[in-house]
């Protein structure tokens, strides 16, 4: 029986982060903020499908939302002369309420080839505009090889592929991929294509090298760093040292 751990949250807090940073009051606001992260994140995807979106950070106090959005095409975002910094905050605020004070701001990914999500979406993207699945996968792969310079990828599809009754799935694989490997950099994401056929699972992952060697001093956990908003700031908690 295949027992199948996301890489991503696998590596929290070895070296990686959580998207979302906030302390809700109790379990009610847990949901709530959940909710409202999902319909954020979601309203980018939606509005923004053409800037190359890789992710969405939020950090959140009782007052004040924090919202960084990592893209390949910030310019798309910003619109001209800024001009949909403000549609954006009020769109926020629509979601949050009115009374919290939001703080926008988005980050230029300058490699997209050695973003699974974007990698994954353009794998979706083609099967969806009837391009060969096994085609999409290889041109996928090239790219990332030649332009990402990355250490390895593998890349699968599942569902009723070329419109096949019996749904199957397939897929390819470049270079190493160490998945057991907690010290290694794995990036992973999972799109959907919808088809006449029906949807198609695309599941990417990406080795984008190691944080440090094997038999190297640093310790195993990457070192705690601030984030850094436009309203407000908050420190990453710092574990005491021996003796202490």
């Amino acid at each position: 029986m295949g027992q199948k751990v996301n890489p991503n949250a696998l590596r929290i807090s070895i070296n990686r982060s959580w998207i979302s940073k906030w302390e809700a009051n109790d379990a009610h606001q847990t949901a709530k903020w959940i909710i409202e992260d999902e319909k954020i994140r979601n309203f980018f995807l939606v509005n923004y499908k053409l800037a190359q979106i890789v992710e969405t950070k939020i950090e959140r106090t009782q007052k004040t939302i924090a919202v960084d959005v990592v893209a390949g095409q910030p310019g798309l975002i910003f619109g001209k002369d800024n001009a949909n910094i403000k549609p954006i905050t009020l769109a926020i605020n629509k979601i949050v309420g009115r009374k919290i004070n939001v703080s926008f701001n988005v980050i230029a990914f300058e490699n997209t080839a050695t973003s699974a999500r974007l990698i994954a979406r353009e794998i979706a993207n083609a099967i969806e505009k009837k391009v060969s699945f096994r085609v999409a996968q290889k041109m996928a792969i090239k790219k990332a090889l030649q332009q990402g310079h990355v250490k390895g990828i593998k890349t699968n599809v599942s569902g009723r592929l070329g419109g096949v009754e019996m749904a199957r799935e397939e897929g390819y694989s470049e270079g190493v991929i160490p998945l057991s490997t907690l010290r290694a950099n794995i990036d992973y994401a999972f799109e959907i294509a919808h088809t006449k056929y029906g949807t198609i699972g695309v599941k990417v992952w990406i080795n984008k090298g190691e944080y440090f060697k094997k038999n190297s001093k640093k310790p195993f956990a990457a070192s705690p760093k601030k984030w850094r908003t436009k309203k407000f700031e908050r420190n990453v908690l710092k574990l005491p040292k021996e003796g202490e």
